[in-house]
């Protein structure tokens, strides 16, 4: 029982650690980085109203369930300009198609992790390939600083312009490349780049080797 008793004891305190910093973590969300994420993301609402900036912009907290909870940026429903005449038996009259659900979320995880996630516009007839890029996960509260919050942000903007219908005369090849790398540095997709990569590691380490022994063969038939 020596043994056992002593794993159980060590055991016990790395779980009652692990169980501290998780409530740090959470208390530091509610207390410092939930507010921090919120108090920028209003000023960007009133900024863009300000300086007329074309889309309307609006904060949302949902904290309805504790210890999981998310604040939200974002960017208004715009309609395309596109009209369709609907004319059926059941149905008669127009219908103007709309973009939407351009988004920011910073989103707090029961584990006390934090994500940066952003949507773009999207409508009937024009939308991008991904429905979404995670910027930031797995982040400790302690991490969110003003600096990676306005990052955020940026990315943010730059994309919904390049996502939206109005923005597509506007982009840029330097857009185009911001835009890829923000995607291929997306956990989904690095885990993908990271099995490509080591599949051609695995093959161009067969090619080698069968290289290197065809080359030392070669070379002891020489010499006999």
């Amino acid at each position: 029982m020596g043994v056992i008793l002593r794993k159980l004891i060590s055991e016990s305190r790395k779980l009652e650690k692990s169980a501290r910093e998780l409530q740090r973590r959470r208390l530091n969300w509610r207390m410092v980085t939930k507010n921090k994420i919120e108090g920028y993301f209003k000023e960007i609402c009133v900024a863009a109203k300000e300086h007329s900036y074309p889309f309307s912009m609006s904060l949302s907290v949902h904290d309805e369930t504790k210890n999981e909870e998310t604040v939200q940026l974002s960017s208004g429903v715009n309609k395309t300009g596109v009209v369709e005449k609907i004319d059926k038996p059941d149905a008669k009259g127009w219908k103007a198609e709309a973009e939407k659900g351009a988004a920011l979320v910073a989103s707090f995880a029961s584990n006390g992790s934090v994500a940066f996630i952003i949507y773009p516009y999207k409508s009937e007839r024009y939308s991008r390939s991904e429905d979404n890029i995670i910027l930031y996960h797995n982040l400790s509260p302690d991490d969110v600083t003003n600096k990676l919050v306005k990052s955020c942000v940026s990315k943010y903007l730059l994309y919904i312009r390049n996502s939206s219908i109005y923005g597509g005369y506007s982009s840029s090849f330097l857009d185009f490349i911001r835009i890829n790398m923000m995607i291929a540095i997306d956990i989904r997709n690095r885990k993908n780049l990271y099995r490509t990569a080591w599949s051609m590691l695995a093959e161009w380490s067969k090619i080698i080797g069968a290289g290197i022994v065809g080359y030392i063969v070669a070379v002891l038939t020489r010499g006999s």
